[in-house]
């Protein structure tokens, strides 16, 4: 989906000469590659839309007919529709507006330049000679310091380049820009004890499925988890088992571990089996030749901001799926469940168990916890200190600074909020000082850019009865749009294949956001992902025992494996990494206002000297280098 809207009134407009022009008058031009719908509003107004719109929400059904299409030239109505998309409304006073759908899975970055806007899909659309300002050094250490390595959902890595946030519209009249926003109206819990919601899930998610699925050939990323398998099983429950197809791929770091996802394909196989599905193996190959995979990647990753290895297994994966493509296919992907079910707690990880996946999956419901309405009132009441669960966790992080809890209840709910998003730790108070990576006067500017950016406005809105609409609303602009997620929609697109989410369905999300804490996400005895595990039993044909044994990666029976050691260490990105390392200048985005130069330069040395790294020092290699292969010339 790539698009540029040029706007001015300038005698020196810009003349497009590269792409295909969609509409053009002497205010405004607009180019791109992408689907678009063009309709006059009732006021007179031109109204286009750019990308994909797969259809209206009428209650829990989605109808992709694209009746009721022209209610999306009132902003407010976003939520009514479903896809992914742009659209930009044209005033007959030649008010221009543009927004996205209403999870924001469209970008629009914008700059001014010599009195022209240029609003576009990416930095690719930009044109080259365009300024785009200096580093924006928040935007920098946020790809190096919170999980998803790309800035922020309003951030960029250049201080002159912009970016919409979610819900906002961008409006530019008489040739001056600005921002409005819908108010965020957070949903609250249903009663614990009301099963008939269970019901209600399994509608909602099979309903999602169905709407996005293709009549042709619908390929699912596999990784046989509950998420792609829920996928493939829903598909299966909908379709007939010709219409399916499924990828996974084979994860090979290093030539010291081999193949490092045995468990998972062996499992994948299973269920690709029982579903008498194909299951086609991609290799992930990184024992030679990363070189080759990054300049693949280079333009689409650099037009986004993205730095971050998963994105890499996702370029191959959609290049696998594109191999087996037919016209009409589409990419089904089981992302974000893990976050919107149980706020990213859900891969038995949390506690290491050598004996019991069970005791593993309940550690994962005891770091929720941590993060949930019941622990949060703790934390105001100042009981916190006292929680069994806490002192759990607390054995296990002896040399980890904490913060000190703030005083009053409005400005705890918001280190709530900060611990979770910003801090990198994953469990409350966690304090950001713990980065290496970052000065301490970097660290109180990152903190306070981007709470002022995202989560203050929050924080008197806050209720132990709407805490999970927040985080949810909130991951919008946080991991969901980040280079672990974003990927793969981007790189689906760059083979010419549509990639769907039914996670990030809004109703399957507005029900998730009224979850009650008892339903997988506390210590009630109910399985992490309760409805959904509910549904796979209750309401489709699954193969409930295929979800025994060790669940996917070598770490899940030796706790000491990391793919960030095999990566950094052993793979051939290591040199690709030293060479980045090794350019005499490799240090010019980072200002020593942020960023702690002598330690990078220090964990550098060590590293190009053919030393290993590890714990954090081997984190901070890993982020630096992936920005440094896709930021710096090649």
């Amino acid at each position: 989906m790539n698009y540029r809207i040029t706007i001015s009134d300038s005698k020196n407009k810009y003349i497009p000469t590269k792409h295909l022009i969609i509409f053009n008058n002497d205010l405004i031009t607009i180019e791109g590659d992408c689907a678009n719908l063009e309709w006059e509003d009732k006021d007179g107004s031109v109204c286009i839309l750019l990308g994909d719109l797969l259809g209206g929400r009428d209650k829990n059904k989605v109808y992709t007919s694209l009746k009721n299409y022209k209610n999306l030239a009132d902003f407010k109505k976003i939520s009514e529709f479903e896809g992914r998309f742009v659209i930009v409304k044209i005033s007959k006073n030649n008010c221009i507006s543009v927004w996205t759908d209403n999870f924001g899975r469209a970008n629009v970055y914008w700059v001014l330049e010599k009195e022209i806007y240029f609003i576009t899909s990416g930095k690719e659309m930009i044109p080259r000679d365009a300024d785009l300002g200096s580093v924006d050094q928040n935007g920098l250490a946020q790809v190096l310091s919170i999980y998803g390595s790309r800035p922020l959902k309003k951030h960029t890595l250049n201080k002159k380049l912009n970016r919409l946030g979610i819900n906002e519209k961008l409006t530019i009249n008489d040739n001056k820009l600005s921002v409005d926003k819908t108010r965020f109206v957070p949903k609250v819990v249903f009663k614990k004890d009301d099963y008939s919601k269970l019901k209600d899930y399994s509608n909602l998610f099979i309903e999602a499925v169905r709407a996005r699925a293709s009549d042709i050939q619908n390929i699912v990323l596999l990784s046989s988890g509950w998420d792609s398998t829920s996928i493939l099983a829903t598909l299966c429950h909908l379709f007939s088992s010709d219409k399916i197809e499924c990828v996974i791929g084979r994860m090979r770091y290093s030539k010291r571990s081999k193949i490092i996802n045995q468990f998972e394909l062996d499992r994948a196989q299973k269920f690709a089996d029982y579903y008498n599905v194909k299951l086609h193996v991609i290799d992930l190959d990184y024992t030679k030749d990363a070189n080759k995979i990054r300049d693949e990647v280079l333009t689409l990753f650099r037009s986004h901001e993205f730095f971050n290895l998963t994105g890499y297994n996702h370029w191959q994966l959609a290049k696998g799926a594109s191999k087996i493509s037919k016209q009409g296919a589409v990419v089904f992907a089981g992302e974000i469940s893990d976050g919107a079910h149980n706020l990213g707690f859900s891969q038995y990880f949390s506690l290491y168990h050598p004996e019991s996946i069970a005791f593993r999956e309940y550690s994962d419901k005891m770091a929720t916890y941590l993060f949930g309405p019941t622990f949060l009132k703790q934390l105001i009441e100042g009981k916190y200190a006292d929680d069994p669960v806490w002192k759990i966790f607390m054995s296990y992080n002896t040399k980890t600074k904490f913060d000190q809890l703030k005083k009053g209840d409005v400005e705890i709910k918001l280190q709530i909020l900060e611990s979770f998003f910003l801090s990198g730790g994953r469990i409350p108070l966690y304090s950001k000082f713990n980065n290496q990576l970052l000065t301490e006067n970097g660290i109180k500017k990152f903190l306070i850019n981007a709470s002022e950016t995202y989560l203050s406005m929050f924080k008197d809105k806050i209720e132990y009865d709407n805490l999970y609409s927040h985080y949810l609303h909130l991951y919008h602009s946080f991991h969901w749009q980040g280079g672990t997620v974003a990927t793969l929609e981007h790189t689906c697109e760059s083979f010419g294949l549509k990639c769907r989410l039914p996670f990030l369905d809004k109703g399957v999300i507005d029900f998730l956001s009224q979850m009650p804490e008892s339903w997988g996400r506390g210590l009630d005895i109910n399985n992490t992902k309760y409805p959904l595990k509910w549904m796979l039993i209750n309401k489709i044909d699954y193969p409930i025992d295929y979800q025994s044994g060790p669940h996917s990666y070598l770490y899940d029976i030796n706790p000491t494996f990391s793919h960030t050691d095999e990566i950094v260490n052993a793979s051939s990105f290591k040199k690709l990494f030293k060479d980045a390392f090794q350019r005499k200048n490799y240090l010019d985005s980072f200002s020593p206002e942020y960023f702690d130069l002598n330690y990078i330069e220090r964990i550098v040395k060590k590293y190009c000297e053919g030393e290993n790294v590890y714990g954090q020092e081997m984190t901070d290699i890993l982020n630096i280098g992936n920005y440094l292969i896709i930021s710096q010339p090649v």
